[in-house]
């Protein structure tokens, strides 16, 4: 009991304190997730506490992953007169980001010399956690790896995604600086299939407040770009692999 509130607890404090930090001054690197995993991992060091202890503690945390990804249908489902013209155009983007980065995960994990138990770990890294780690071991791979990637791509698509689409000139300077707006639509509409597409709930939650817009299509990005990838990864990550 002293453990799961210690830990457990303690977690949820820090999370939510960097989040009243984010909220305070609206900088991108002050991402509360990145902040508390940092924070917490150094805690860990510091005091010489094992990470068994702590998951031991912790870990009741991550029984609301699961909840969590249901509870993601509810903005697919209010967004869905708005979304209903474009169904097919989203769709074929979602298929062609899956299969994009299935490939480019595989090939450039094999050019790096990774091993193949290693690749199906990793391979999953743009749909959010919980559907990551149930692919990853339906392919052969770690779970504990597979829960770890998909945070590094979402913390780096909050971070520097919408930065990185304003440098390329995809969308304009003028979206990518403003506090808040509904101006824009069509840039707006590419931030959300980009940041959906590859950086999951982490990377939407991230642009929610400042695109309203872009935060309806990201929404619908992450479930499908999630579901497309659990149906086709464990066939085609095996025949990339076999050339």
């Amino acid at each position: 009991m002293i453990e799961f509130l210690l830990f457990c607890g303690g977690s949820l404090v820090i999370f939510l304190g960097y989040f009243r930090l984010q909220q305070a001054y609206s900088y991108p690197f002050l991402n509360p997730l990145l902040l508390s995993v940092v924070s917490i991992s150094l805690g860990l060091l510091i005091f010489g506490i094992p990470y068994e202890q702590y998951i031991g503690g912790a870990g009741y945390v991550n029984h609301l992953l699961e909840p969590a990804v249901v509870l993601l249908g509810y903005p697919l489902y209010k967004q869905l007169p708005i979304l209903y013209k474009q169904w097919r155009q989203i769709a074929v983007i979602c298929a062609l980001a899956s299969v994009i980065t299935l490939t480019v995960s595989v090939c450039l994990a094999r050019v790096l010399g990774l091993d193949a138990w290693l690749i199906k770990s990793i391979v999953a890294l743009n749909i959010t956690t919980p559907v990551s780690m149930s692919t990853a071991l339906e392919l052969g791979g770690s779970e504990s790896i597979a829960a770890v990637v998909p945070l590094i791509a979402g913390l780096t698509g909050s971070i520097i995604g919408v930065l990185w689409l304003g440098w390329l000139r995809i969308v304009s300077k003028q979206v990518v600086d403003c506090e808040q707006s509904t101006d824009n639509p069509e840039s707006q509409k590419v931030i959300g299939m980009a940041i959906g597409s590859v950086s999951h709930a982490v990377g939407t939650a991230s642009i929610s407040k400042k695109y309203p817009i872009a935060s309806a299509y990201a929404s619908t990005a992450l479930i499908i770009c999630a579901m497309i990838t659990a149906l086709i990864a464990p066939v085609y990550v095996p025949f990339l692999l076999s050339l």
